[in-house]
C-alpha cells in the first residue's frame, strides 16, 4: 500500500525534472553561440596598429594602440604597445611636415593627412573657414558646377550663428567628413535642413545636439577616425548612440574597427553596447558576429526566470552568466535527474504491483486428513 502512496509523488518530481530539461534544451543554441563567439581569434591590435602607422594614418594607429593597452594584461604586450605608441607619436609630429599639410587644410579645407584635416577645422573655428568654403562653393557655381548644398548651409550656419560657439568644433568636423565623401546622402540631407532651420528660425538646438555628438566622437576618437564612423551614421539617433558609446573604455576603437554593425549593435540599448565592447576584442569579425547573433548572445539562461520568480535580488544576474557558461554541464545534470526520476517510478509501480498480488485473499482447502488408524468396515 505505501508503494501505491509514493507513486504520485514520483510523478510529480518526474514532471518537474522534465520541465527543467525542456527549459534547458533552449539555452543550447544559445551555449553554442557562446562558444563560436569565443573561439575566434582576438585582434592582433601591435600588427595593425604598425600596418596603419605605415600608411600614415596616425590617429588610427594610435586609436588601436590605446584599445589595446586597455584590453591587454599581458606585461611584455603592454610594453611593446607603449613602444610602438612612442614611434607613431615621434612620426606624426614631425614638424616640417606638419607644417605644410596644416596650411594646405587651412586654405583650401581638404586634405589626406591628419594635419590638414587640424588644419581645415581650425580655420573652420572662426569665420575665416566659413567664408573661405562659401567663396569655393561660390566659386563652383559660377563654373556652372554643382555646389554642395550642405556646406553651403553649414557654413552660412556658422557665419550668421557665430553667437553659438558650441556647434563649430561639430559643424568643422561634418564639413571636411563631407568633402571627403564620408557622409551618407541621407545624413547630408538632414543635416542641411537642420542647419538651414537654425538660420531661418533661429532654433539652432537640433544642429546643436548633432554638433555635439559629433564633437563627442571627435574627441574620444580623434578627427580622422571619427570621419571613419561618420560614414556608416545615417541619422542624428544613431549619432546619438555612437556618440555615447565612444565615451567607454574602448568605445571608439569598437565603433572604428566594426564600422556599421557595430552602430547597430549600438543601437540596441545596454545590452547591445556591452556585447559591442566584448566583440571588439575579436575584431572586425567579432562584431560582424555579435551583430548577426545577438539575440542568442544576449539571451538569458531560461533557468534565470524559474530562479527570479522565486528569488529577488542581484544574486539571480551574477548566477545567469554561470548558468549560461556551464548550459551543457547543469542539461547532463538535470536529465540524469529525470533518468534517476523514471527508474524510480518504474521500480515502485513494480514493487506496488507484487505488493498488491501478495495480498490477495486465497480460497480455503479442506485440511488432509489425519493419519490414524482405519475405521473397520462392517
Amino acid at each position: 500500500m505505501r508503494y501505491l502512496l509514493a507513486i504520485p509523488f514520483s510523478l510529480l518530481r518526474i514532471a518537474f525534472a522534465a520541465l527543467l530539461v525542456w527549459t534547458c534544451v533552449q539555452a543550447v543554441p544559445a551555449w553554442d553561440a557562446r562558444a563560436a563567439f569565443d573561439a575566434l581569434p582576438n585582434y592582433d591590435y601591435l600588427v595593425e596598429a604598425e600596418r596603419l602607422r605605415t600608411q600614415e594614418k596616425y590617429s588610427e594607429a594610435l586609436l588601436v594602440i590605446d584599445a589595446g593597452l586597455v584590453v591587454e594584461a599581458d606585461p611584455v604586450a603592454q610594453t611593446r604597445l607603449e613602444q610602438s605608441r612612442a614611434g607613431i607619436v615621434a612620426e606624426r609630429d614631425d614638424f616640417m611636415r606638419r607644417l605644410g599639410d596644416v596650411g594646405q587644410g587651412a586654405l583650401t579645407g581638404t586634405g589626406d593627412s591628419v594635419e590638414a584635416l587640424a588644419g581645415a577645422v581650425t580655420a573652420d573655428l572662426f569665420v575665416f573657414g566659413d567664408v573661405r568654403d562659401l567663396v569655393i562653393q561660390s566659386g563652383k557655381s559660377l563654373r556652372g558646377e554643382d555646389a554642395d548644398e550642405l556646406i553651403v548651409a553649414l557654413s552660412a550656419a556658422g557665419i550668421a550663428l557665430t553667437f553659438a560657439p558650441e556647434i563649430d568644433f561639430g559643424t568643422a568636423v561634418l564639413k571636411f567628413a563631407r568633402r571627403a565623401g564620408a557622409l551618407t546622402e541621407a545624413f547630408a540631407r538632414r543635416l542641411a535642413r537642420l542647419a538651414r532651420d537654425a538660420v531661418s528660425e533661429r532654433n539652432i538646438t537640433p544642429l546643436a545636439d548633432v554638433a555635439g555628438d559629433v564633437a563627442t566622437l571627435g574627441r574620444q576618437a580623434r578627427p580622422a577616425a571619427a570621419i571613419t564612423i561618420l560614414k556608416h551614421v545615417d541619422d542624428p539617433e544613431t549619432l546619438r548612440a555612437a556618440a555615447k558609446i565612444s565615451t567607454k573604455p574602448g568605445g571608439s576603437f569598437a565603433l572604428w574597427v566594426g564600422e556599421r554593425p557595430a552602430l547597430d549593435l549600438a543601437r540596441h540599448g545596454a545590452d547591445g553596447e556591452a556585447l559591442l565592447l566584448r566583440a571588439a576584442r575579436k575584431g572586425r569579425a567579432g562584431v560582424d558576429y555579435a551583430a548577426s547573433h545577438l539575440r542568442l548572445l544576449t539571451r538569458a539562461h531560461p533557468l534565470l526566470g524559474l530562479i527570479k520568480s522565486f528569488y529577488k535580488g542581484s544574486l539571480p544576474a551574477l548566477f545567469g552568466d554561470w548558468l549560461m557558461q556551464q548550459a551543457p554541464a547543469v542539461l547532463g545534470l538535470l536529465a540524469g535527474w529525470l533518468l534517476f526520476e523514471c527508474w524510480l517510478f518504474a521500480r515502485r509501480v513494480g514493487l506496488a504491483v507484487r505488493g498488491t498480488r501478495d495480498e490477495s485473499p486465497v480460497e480455503e482447502q479442506a485440511p488432509p486428513p489425519k493419519p490414524g488408524r482405519v475405521a473397520p468396515t462392517a
